[in-house]
C-alpha cells in the first residue's frame, strides 16, 4: 500500500516538472497573460476614444445656461440633494464614513428677506435609507405650503401647534407606506425654523442642536431622546415596553433612539412617539452668533462646547467650519453618517437689515416721485387724496409683489426638481 502511494506521488510529481513547469508552459503562460493584458489597454483606449467622440457638447452647454439661469434661491435649492450646500448664511456638509450606507439627509428653506424667515432641517435615518428621504421631500413640502397659506404666525404657540400637526400627519402617512413596504426604517430631525425674531428649534430624536452665543457660551438648544433618560425609560415602561443595554441602550433590545419618524413595529405598541420637543429664543434679546444641527455621528465624539469652539475659529472658511468639523469628527473615530449644518445666525441679521433699509430707501423714492407728479400736473377733486393714500401703501405693494414673485420661484423650482 505504501509503495503504492509513493509510486503515485512519484508519478505526479514527474508530469508536473515535466508538462506544467517546462519552459514551453512557463512561456505559454506568459505570452497569454500579456495578450490579455494588451487586450485591455486596446479595450480602454476604445472606450476613451468613443466617449471624445461622441460626447455631447450642446447638452451640457444647454445644462450650464439653464443653471446659470436659475436664481439664487433656485440653485440652493438644488444643492440640497447634493452631500454638500452653502448659501450667504448657511453651510452644511455630510459625510458618509465608515458605515456601508448614506442614511443622513439634510434640507432647507433659504431665507425670505421679504417675510424675514427660513428652514433648516437635519436627518438622521437607521434601517435604510426609505424614512429619511421620505420625511425630508414632505416635511419641506408640507412646509412651503403652509407658508403660502399663511398658516405660521410670528408667536411661537402657532409655530409649535403647526410643526407637531405636520410631523404626526407625516409620521402617520410613513407608517401606512412602510407597513406596505415592509420597511422597517425610521429617522429623527432636528428642526430650526425662524420667523422675524423667533427661532424656534424641534427635535424628535438623538440628533441635537446647540447655539452659540454672543459671548461664546454653547447653549443646548435640544435634548436628546434616548432610552436611557428615565423620562423616556418610564413612557416605554408604561406602554408596555422595555429597555435593555445592547453595547448601548436600546429599546426593545433594537432602536437607541427613543423617538423618530417610522419604525412601524415599535410605533405600533407605542414604544416610540414623533412628538417633538421645543426651544425658542428671541434673537433680538440674546443676539446668537450662529447655530450647530448635527446628526448623532458628530456627538458621538465631539462635546457642545467642543464643537462651538472648533466653528468659533472656522467662520472665515467657505463652509463656516461645517465640513472641517464633520471631517474632525470622522478622524476622531466616528462610526455613523456624519451630518453637520451651521447657521450663521449673526450674518442672517445683518444682510436683513441691509435688505430693510433698500425696501424702505425704494419706498421714500416712489413717495417723491409722486409728490412731484402731483404737484407738476393737476388733478380732479380726490386725485391728491388717491396720491397720497398710494404712497402710504407703497410699502405693502413691494412686499405683496415680491411675495408674488418668491412663490413663483418656488413652484419653478419644485416643477424642476420633480422633473
Amino acid at each position: 500500500m505504501v509503495y503504492a502511494v509513493s509510486g503515485a506521488l512519484a508519478a505526479f510529481v514527474s508530469y508536473v516538472t515535466e508538462w506544467v513547469l517546462c519552459p514551453e508552459a512557463v512561456l505559454i503562460f506568459v505570452i497569454s497573460l500579456t495578450l490579455f493584458n494588451v487586450f485591455r489597454l486596446f479595450r480602454g483606449i476604445f472606450l476613451c476614444f468613443c466617449s471624445w467622440k461622441y460626447r455631447r457638447d450642446d447638452n451640457g452647454k444647454q445644462l450650464e445656461a439653464e443653471y446659470k439661469n436659475l436664481t439664487e434661491d433656485e440653485k440652493e435649492g438644488l444643492k440640497k440633494y447634493c452631500h454638500e450646500a452653502k448659501s450667504c448664511d448657511m453651510a452644511s456638509f455630510s459625510l458618509q464614513g465608515r458605515r456601508r450606507t448614506m442614511e443622513d439627509r439634510f434640507s432647507c428653506i433659504p431665507h425670505d428677506h421679504e417675510e424675514n424667515r427660513s428652514v433648516y432641517v437635519v436627518f438622521d435615518g437607521h434601517g435604510g435609507e426609505f424614512a429619511a428621504e421620505y420625511v425630508e421631500e414632505q416635511l419641506i413640502r408640507s412646509i412651503r405650503k403652509e407658508f403660502s397659506q399663511g398658516s405660521f404666525q410670528s408667536d411661537t404657540d402657532s409655530v409649535k401647534q403647526v410643526l407637531t400637526s405636520l410631523m404626526r400627519t407625516i409620521d402617520a402617512q410613513l407608517i401606512c407606506i412602510a407597513r406596505d413596504r415592509m420597511d422597517l426604517s425610521g429617522s429623527t430631525c432636528v428642526l430650526a425654523c425662524q420667523i422675524q425674531d423667533m427661532l424656534t428649534v424641534a427635535n424628535v430624536g438623538d440628533s441635537r442642536a446647540v447655539m452659540c452665543t454672543g459671548d461664546g457660551r454653547a447653549v443646548p438648544m435640544s435634548i436628546d431622546h434616548k432610552p436611557s433618560d428615565p423620562k423616556e425609560q418610564k413612557r416605554i415602561t408604561e406602554a408596555g415596553g422595555f429597555v435593555t443595554f445592547n453595547g448601548v441602550w436600546r429599546v426593545a433590545g433594537v432602536l437607541a433612539t427613543s423617538r423618530a419618524f417610522g419604525d412601524y413595529p415599535l410605533k405600533q405598541r407605542k414604544f416610540v412617539t414623533v412628538e417633538p420637543d421645543f426651544f425658542t429664543v428671541d434673537l433680538s434679546k440674546m443676539d446668537p452668533h450662529f447655530i450647530i444641527l448635527a446628526s448623532d455621528g458628530l456627538w458621538d465624539v465631539f462635546t457642545n462646547e467642543e464643537a462651538v469652539n472648533f466653528i468659533r475659529g472656522r467662520l472665515d472658511e467657505p463652509h463656516f467650519g461645517a465640513k472641517s468639523l464633520a471631517l474632525q469628527a470622522y478622524y476622531r473615530g466616528s462610526l455613523d453618517n456624519i451630518t453637520v449644518m451651521v447657521v450663521n445666525l449673526r450674518r442672517k441679521r445683518v444682510l436683513q437689515k441691509k435688505h430693510d433699509r433698500h425696501i424702505e430707501k425704494q419706498c421714500n423714492e416712489n413717495d417723491k416721485d409722486i409728490n412731484k407728479s402731483s404737484a407738476s400736473s393737476p388733478q380732479i377733486e380726490g386725485g391728491v387724496e388717491d396720491n397720497t393714500s398710494s404712497s402710504v401703501s407703497c410699502n405693502e405693494n413691494v412686499l405683496t409683489k415680491r411675495h408674488s414673485a418668491s412663490v413663483s420661484k418656488s413652484d419653478k423650482l419644485d416643477e424642476l426638481l420633480q422633473s
